[in-house]
């Protein structure tokens, strides 16, 4: 995402508190609940809370105490395990991404972590294994959402006359996972 937004997260906030209140499609309603309170486990996820992800430790050398954080090359992983950990799944409430500047991580498995210690980097045990956001997830989530707005909100008024371009639609056709 080279572009940065230039979208104020608090006019952004307002704008789907707003819509919540005067929207009527049914869809458009869940996505707008779901954006501003969160997106349970078994929710369905919009494209841009679909983040790719590098991989990051803190290792520690065999016989020391000397720590040190570094990224993980994927090719260590089998392509099974790395599916677990190769995407970062944005559930949470949209102010709570806005609002935070620090980067978003995700520690990984329990199961996963105990496998891969010892084998990652020679002569080193990695202690913890996190997911991190390639791209800020603040800016990906404004520019994810006000790129849907732009496109749906547009066509509400037509929504009955033209059912191709209902918000499950678009969201499909963004898909770039």
């Amino acid at each position: 995402m080279g572009q940065k937004a230039q979208i104020r997260s608090d006019e952004l906030l307002r704008q789907l508190e707003h819509l919540r209140h005067t929207a009527q499609d049914p869809s458009l309603l869940l996505w707008l609940q779901r954006e501003l309170e969160g997106y349970d486990v078994n929710d369905e996820l919009p494209w841009y809370r679909i983040m790719e992800c590098r991989q990051r430790g803190l290792f520690m050398q065999h016989g020391t105490a000397h720590q040190h954080t570094c990224q993980i090359n994927e090719k260590c992983l089998c392509q099974r395990d790395m599916e677990q950990v190769r995407f970062l799944l944005v559930r949470g409430p949209l102010a709570s991404y806005l609002d935070c500047h620090t980067s978003t991580l995700e520690r990984w498995p329990d199961t996963l972590l105990l496998e891969y210690s010892k084998h990652l980097i020679p002569e080193h045990v990695c202690l913890y294994a996190w997911k991190e956001p390639i791209d800020s997830v603040r800016e990906h989530l404004l520019l994810g959402i006000s790129s849907l707005l732009k496109q749906y909100v547009p066509s509400m008024h037509r929504e009955m006359e033209n059912p191709n371009r209902t918000l499950r639609s678009i969201q499909h056709r963004h898909w770039s996972v």
